[in-house]
């Protein structure tokens, strides 16, 4: 039966609090340092006694060094509970009387598995071959399967010592007289996938198998066929497998109610979020299979994605001649500025140095909002903003503020580039341009822009018989072109500092 897990003033965790999810499988992701390694050391608790000793050892050179004291780890099922915490020697629970706690959890066993490349290579005195046996086909057929090849049906299988045993892997070769590859012959994304393979043939059922990253090691295509023998496993044999991951292609390929991303908040708070879409677990970070852009750009809406992607496609038509020179962006979406800020802090950890990031807001965030902050003395929120500065830029307009001034400055000249963008000379956009009131500032002006804009973009719409994704794209595109000359320098500079 699921329980829960609170870890306190541990590593970096100043407060977790995880729900076991139930049978299946589910993928544990999240940030670097958002304490995937320390939670998962915590559930391997639950059927390994040595499992703090191992993943939170303390100095013995001096207590000032790795040292534990200040963290609690507490353990709760059916109201009942019990902490364990490090008391100078060792980690000890309280009450005492509350160690026997983990039985309640239901887990026949509790199994930690991760990418290690500890190989087994026999020494020529432990090999004898009348000692090598046949590895049970549902490993051979499954490895196969896994890694899309055959090379498995070879697979075999030594037992080095006598009693209790160090089954090592070898693969026959078919030679006469037969030879072998020992384990130093096998990639370690196969060594680990066969230990897996031939630890969920004996697992019992109702067991807990923890799996940390193994996937490091793996192809695509072999990720996704692990995963999938993963379901058909936690299903047959009521496990609960909890898969701690990173890769965009286990994200992508799993239902979303699988995933447990862990969002590390300011205070040090991490918030597990269970059902999480990929694209917020990753940062949307990859539209082909782990393919990365060379830029990643954060706005708050759709219109910005759009004034943005167009802006940038004429900057690298102005600065690349030669199509093979040019870089790669993606623009993503995220909600109001603050959402924005957060979703760049945390993915400046996930995606690889060579990805370049940058949110990018709306203008009146600078103009208004900072300003805010500096009346209200709002120093938590100013001194977050100047450590991320580096990272932030804004555009030099507010995109529906930007479009409606522009078009109402010259109602007659923007209805006839409407009418030659969409090739309709019958097209009617003065009467809603005109209703636009320029004189309006600040909230008030940026309301009245939106709903001008939505006219403009239903009226478009229904005379096109276009969708939101196609009118949004060609406004923000006529828009682009007829302001270029205008913010050329500014796009040129927030651009050329990313490339």
């Amino acid at each position: 039966m699921p329980g829960s897990i609170e870890i306190c003033n541990l590593r970096n965790i100043r407060r977790l609090k995880f729900s076991i999810p139930d049978r299946g499988v589910w993928l544990l992701t999240g940030a670097n340092g958002a304490g995937k390694t320390s939670l998962l050391a915590c559930l391997r608790r639950l059927g390994s006694a040595n499992a703090f000793p191992v993943h939170f050892p303390s100095s013995l050179r001096s207590e000032r060094l790795d040292n534990h004291a200040t963290g609690t780890v507490t353990y709760e099922i059916n109201g009942t509970y019990v902490a364990y915490a490090y008391r100078g020697a060792r980690w000890t629970p309280r009450p005492r009387s509350a160690s026997h706690l983990f039985r309640n959890f239901g887990y026949a066993s509790v199994t930690y598995v991760g990418a290690t490349a500890d190989r087994i290579t026999p020494r020529p005195e432990d090999f004898d071959t009348r000692h090598v046996k046949t590895v049970d086909r549902q490993i051979l057929v499954a490895a196969n399967q896994i890694f899309q090849t055959d090379k498995f049906t070879n697979l075999r299988s030594i037992n080095l010592t006598r009693g209790i045993g160090n089954n090592a892997f070898v693969l026959a070769l078919g030679t006469t007289p037969q030879t072998y590859h020992s384990e130093k012959h096998f990639s370690l994304g196969e060594l680990c996938v066969l230990k897996l393979l031939r630890l969920l043939k004996d697992v019992a059922n109702n067991s807990m198998i923890i799996v940390d990253e193994l996937e490091m090691a793996l192809h695509p295509r072999a990720q996704v066929e692990l995963l999938r023998y993963l379901e058909k496993q936690a299903k047959d044999k009521s496990l609960t497998v909890i898969f701690s991951t990173h890769s965009v292609t286990l994200l992508k390929t799993i239902n979303h109610n699988r995933i447990i991303y862990l969002e590390r908040q300011d205070d040090g708070t991490i918030n597990p979020v269970v059902g999480c879409f990929p694209t917020y677990a990753i940062g949307n970070i990859a539209a082909e299979e782990e393919t990365l852009p060379d830029i990643m750009l954060y706005v708050e809406d759709l219109f910005a994605r759009d004034f943005l992607n167009a802006f940038f496609e004429l900057f690298v038509d102005e600065k690349y001649g030669d199509p093979t020179l040019r870089p790669s962006a993606k623009i993503v979406p995220v909600g109001g500025f603050n959402e924005v800020v957060g979703f760049l802090d945390r993915n400046r950890s996930v995606l690889p140095a060579s990805v370049r990031q940058k949110a990018v807001l709306d203008a009146d965030v600078a103009t208004e909002t900072l300003a805010q902050w500096q009346n209200a003395k709002n120093h938590a929120k100013l001194a977050r903003h100047q450590e991320l500065k580096g990272y932030i830029a804004f555009l030099p307009f507010t995109p529906e503020v930007g479009l409606m001034d522009y078009a109402a400055s010259n109602a007659m000249g923007f209805e006839q580039k409407v009418r030659e963008r969409w090739g309709d000379n019958q097209l009617q956009v003065r009467s809603i341009v005109g209703k636009y009131n320029t004189s309006l500032t600040g909230p008030a002006k940026r309301q009245a822009a939106k709903k001008s804009i939505n006219e403009l973009m239903d009226y478009l719409k229904t005379r096109t018989q276009g969708t939101d994704e196609l009118v949004r794209e060609k406004l923000s595109g006529l828009y682009a072109n007829l302001e270029w000359a205008t913010y050329k320098p500014e796009f040129m500079t927030l651009f050329g500092s990313l490339t």
